[in-house]
């Protein structure tokens, strides 16, 4: 009589067991989902999703330790089968989401994230980095700084010369912010001529990186044979810290934005300083 029950016991285990593994990692990959998706509600769908596979396992391990202590059935084997299907289809599902988000979505992410002519941040991913970044500063009480540039004369140097020697103009100024910005500074085109930088630390430091740019880029966009360049090009920078008066990251780049005006009204290829006043 042991034997007739002894394999339905053996089944009924062996699917909570699976059951456990399929559990958690149904909460692995709900988790790692979770954490990809843009939408909070995804997330928190996700999140969900996790919980109630934690309380699968949880009942998993209590269905093994009854099976332990008294007989099974074929009908309590099916039943764990059945649950160990659920949980599987549940497992492939999220195995799927995570597959198409490391192969489809996230470099369609990336994409969005860097401007293509430039090779630098977006205006988009830049916004979203330097939100996090100004209110952390405002926070903690650490030093910040933007700055923003403009490429003087750049629409009728477009005009006149065509897109393709503005867009060299652009690759230039964008190589040289690269390199003269420090490995913790945020650094992107906001738009047009336009580029911005988040300068972590005091406002001189933020001064030394803008003069550095301003000087690379008078000294290196200049003509070269082939170079669709003709004359030197020159930008104008404006410089602003946060303080309470640009404590949000809108504040703070309207700012920066009337300085960088100030420089190219008082003769254009220089810096202005909020402080400077």
């Amino acid at each position: 009589m042991g034997e007739l029950f002894a394999a339905p016991r053996v089944l009924e285990i062996g699917f909570d067991s699976l059951s456990i593994a399929a559990g958690l990692f149904v909460v692995a990959m709900a988790l790692r989902v979770a954490s990809a998706f843009t939408l909070s509600a995804h997330s928190q769908a996700m999140r969900v999703l996790a919980a109630a596979a934690v309380i699968v396992v949880v009942s998993e391990i209590i269905g093994i330790a009854a099976a332990l202590r008294g007989a099974s059935t074929l009908t309590d084997a099916a039943e764990e089968f059945a649950e160990l299907v659920a949980i599987s289809a549940a497992a492939a599902v999220l195995h799927y989401l995570s597959r198409v988000e490391r192969e489809e979505i996230s470099p369609l992410r990336r994409s969005a994230d860097v401007d293509e002519l430039t090779r630098l941040s977006s205006r988009s991913f830049f916004e979203r980095a330097a939100g996090r970044r100004v209110e952390q500063a405002m926070d903690n009480g650490t030093p910040l700084a933007c700055v923003l540039l403009d490429v003087d004369d750049f629409k009728a140097y477009n005009d006149s010369h065509g897109h393709g020697a503005g867009d060299e103009i652009l690759r230039c100024v964008a190589r040289i912010l690269r390199e003269s910005a420090r490995a913790d500074d945020l650094v992107g085109r906001y738009g047009g001529e336009e580029f911005v930088l988040l300068v972590n630390g005091e406002v001189g430091g933020a001064r030394e990186v803008a003069e550095r740019i301003r000087e690379a880029v008078q000294r290196e966009c200049v003509p070269e044979p082939g170079n669709l360049l003709e004359r030197p090009t020159t930008v104008s920078l404006g410089v602003v810290p946060l303080s309470e008066e640009t404590k949000s990251l809108d504040r703070l780049i309207a700012m920066a934005d009337a300085e960088m005006y100030r420089s190219k009204k008082t003769g254009k290829n220089r810096v202005s300083v909020f402080e400077d006043r």
